[in-house]
């Protein structure tokens, strides 16, 4: 709790000072609801003496669809003219444990007599709906005892069908965790939420047909869930409320444009982060493992001579705004099991001040406010020349092994560091199962404790093949020295 107190004095002087100088009301106002519901954390932490895992209830499960009722301990549906199995898998899929829709659909005709599959059912027959959802489902972060190894898949792939699919091939691998977007870089929340300004300002289908439901399939399966949420790049929420977008003067809308698009917010306004706020606390309460902060970050591409942010005088100010959310963000996670985990830029791992100074990310200002980082540590987002070499995307064991001992440096011995690995083959002169291996293991050396492995597309044949065969490689600095000569 100490952790907490400390926290709770840096917000209150952090908001306190902001009234001060800039009679910023809004902002003064919602810092002082932050500093009351921690206030309200502490007080309920140490007035509680449990061992017991913390975790929060999960949405309950929605109301029976017309037709339907609870009859001793089963879900009953009475049918209506034009209910076919189709119709019932579709109305019942959140009422059930089954979680593939396939499977649903053949269950239903299968435990049915009534019910079949070309035809459906007749008016006032009753269908009893298999492996039923009663009580409302209480996802509990899982108590993982070992590394993280986690594979990546974007919103629309964490659809059932492919999910399961997924997790079978992992589980042949000994991997044990699922990364997804529940809102991606462009903006795009793919789940139902329960907040309200995520379904105003909606503007695309939502693939992933039940959250909580989705949790509970791959806590069954052993699956540690990682719910990665884009923070600042959000072309969604800058079309909505273009007031949100970053100002740029150089902008023929007056607003930052990247080829053509407003794809960021402003970081530091106020509304811009209590939205993402609400999106964390509704993740808190779903019950995932893990939330993932990515794009905590001010944008560093393309012409941004002619931009302003929000009381941003100099470059630490970006810092201090980033800081404060995460503030924010970390007292509504001790709540529960739930840890915070921040994505971040590799090359800020050197330190480089140009880079700290775009972004904002400085990792030992982050440093108490998370549990987790991950640092993008991929070989070929190091230009040639870096630290010497000819062709860094070719050098996986260096640029893993120094990357995480300086993040260790920066963070601290109480943060776990647990990097994004490249699964992708872009600039790598030989990119195999065996580069897959030297990752993992220069990454083990620097001090990583387990992975990620990111492809954009999903793909994971490679990174299969790797693990299948996961063995021993000895651990050299460069895969191929003739390839990767140093730059003097």
């Amino acid at each position: 709790m100490n952790r907490l107190s400390s926290v709770l004095l840096r917000l209150f002087q952090s908001v306190w000072s902001f009234y001060i100088l800039k009679k910023n009301h809004l902002l003064f106002v919602t810092g002082a609801l932050l500093l009351l519901a921690g206030g309200y954390i502490l007080f309920h932490a140490r007035e509680s003496a449990t061992t017991a895992p913390v975790h929060a209830d999960s949405t309950p499960a929605l109301q029976l669809p017309e037709g339907g009722s609870i009859v001793d301990g089963r879900i009953v549906h009475e049918c209506k003219d034009g209910d076919t199995a189709q119709k019932l898998m579709r109305l019942y899929y959140s009422h059930s444990r089954i979680f593939v829709r396939d499977d649903l659909k053949e269950a239903l005709v299968r435990e049915n007599s009534a019910l079949s599959s070309r035809h459906g059912c007749k008016k006032g027959d009753l269908i009893s709906i298999p492996e039923p959802i009663i009580e409302p489902l209480k996802n509990r972060p899982l108590q993982m005892t070992g590394p993280i190894r986690a594979i990546y898949l974007r919103g629309e792939n964490a659809v059932p069908g492919r999910l399961s699919a997924e997790v079978r091939r992992m589980k042949r691998v000994n991997a044990n965790s699922v990364v997804f977007d529940v809102k991606d870089i462009l903006g795009v929340v793919n789940y139902k939420s329960s907040v309200a300004e995520v379904e105003k300002y909606r503007r695309h289908p939502a693939p992933i047909p039940d959250l909580p439901k989705m949790i509970d399939y791959l806590h069954r399966n052993g699956i540690y869930v990682i719910a990665r949420t884009a923070m600042f790049q959000d072309e969604n929420l800058s079309t909505v409320r273009p007031d949100l977008a970053i100002p740029d003067r150089n902008s023929p809308t007056g607003r930052l444009l990247f080829k053509g698009r407003p794809l960021w917010v402003d970081p530091g306004h106020p509304e811009v982060q209590l939205y993402n706020l609400k999106i964390i606390h509704e993740l808190v309460q779903l019950g995932v493992d893990e939330i993932q902060l990515d794009y905590i970050r001010y944008p560093a591409e393309g012409d941004l001579s002619g931009v302003s942010y929000f009381q941003v005088k100099n470059p630490l100010d970006k810092t201090q705004h980033l800081k404060e959310f995460l503030a924010a963000a970390w007292i509504l996670t001790r709540t529960t099991d739930v840890k915070l985990a921040v994505d971040v830029f590799g090359v800020v791992a050197w330190g480089e001040e140009a880079d700290r100074n775009s972004t904002g990310q400085r990792l030992e200002a982050f440093a108490p406010y998370v549990d987790v980082v991950s640092p993008m540590l991929y070989p070929s987002h190091f230009n040639r020349g870096f630290d010497g070499f000819g062709q860094p995307a070719d050098e996986p064991v260096y640029f893993y092994k120094v990357g995480n001992q300086k993040v260790r440096e920066m963070m601290g011995a109480n943060v776990i560091i647990r990097p994004w690995l490249q699964a992708f083959k872009w600039r790598v002169s030989n990119y195999n199962e065996s580069y897959i291996l030297r990752q993992i293991q220069g990454s083990d050396a620097g001090g990583g404790e387990g992975w990620m492995m990111w492809n954009a597309g999903n793909e994971y044949d490679v990174v299969y093949r790797a693990l299948a065969g996961e063995r021993t490689v000895e651990l050299v600095d460069h895969i191929d020295p003739r390839s990767s000569e140093k730059v003097n």
